[in-house]
């Protein structure tokens, strides 16, 4: 959705989307009918030698978005919200999501003097973005910095899983805290979200006086 990140206190040059990566409760995409080995068309697993956790996966950008939430992350927090209440549920992912917020650039400086400063971090855009968002410029001014995301894959991902309302809270609804993080005036004003069905992201930014 936007082009934001939690770990905001590093600097709008630096701005990207989400820290979830490095936090999501992924595992990996095991054979639980290996222990069956019938059922594996094999005798027993057989070994892999030479492999390592660095070795570069052939997986496009959509498949690691999909199994990293929608493998077990989506049906995960699904389950908790049938369990807790789902509108219960998502209030608590939106408070929860503006406090790691607030822990995580509390000792830190702010990074955004103004919105020119903003405007060049967003247009230096990691691969990452590149890759989950389609988006653009509508206005770049000493007044106001607005963009739109006409696809992104955060919102694809969590509204093929029929959880965007999750995915609202966990992903899009943070980035108001995470504009106030790198400059207490810089305010959000956002109108429309994909996550939400529309067809855009429509994003402004604006220095409150």
């Amino acid at each position: 959705m936007s082009i934001s990140e939690l770990d905001a206190g590093a600097g709008a040059q630096s701005f990207s989307r989400r820290a979830l990566f490095s936090i999501l409760p992924v595992r990996t995409a095991g054979c639980f009918a290996c222990a069956h080995a019938a059922l594996c068309g094999q005798a027993e697993p057989q070994p892999q030698t030479g492999l390592s956790w660095t070795d570069k996966a052939d997986m496009t950008w959509e498949e690691i978005f999909r199994f990293a939430y929608q493998k077990d992350l989506i049906p995960l927090l699904k389950e908790l919200g049938e369990r807790i209440g789902r509108e219960k549920w998502t209030a608590m992912l939106r408070d929860a999501s503006d406090e790691v917020v607030r822990k995580k650039t509390a000792r830190r400086p702010h990074s955004t003097p103004d919105l020119m400063t903003l405007a060049a971090g967003m247009q230096k855009m990691p691969p990452l973005m590149q890759h989950a968002l389609d988006a653009e410029i509508v206005e770049m001014s000493p007044e106001a910095f607005e963009y739109r995301v006409k696809k992104c894959l955060w919102a694809k991902v969590f509204r093929d899983g029929d959880a965007a309302d999750i995915g609202y809270a966990m992903v899009c609804y943070p980035d108001y805290s995470v504009a106030r993080s790198l400059n207490p005036k810089l305010r959000l004003i956002r109108t429309q979200t994909l996550m939400e069905g529309r067809d855009s992201c429509s994003l402004r930014y604006v220095m409150e006086t």
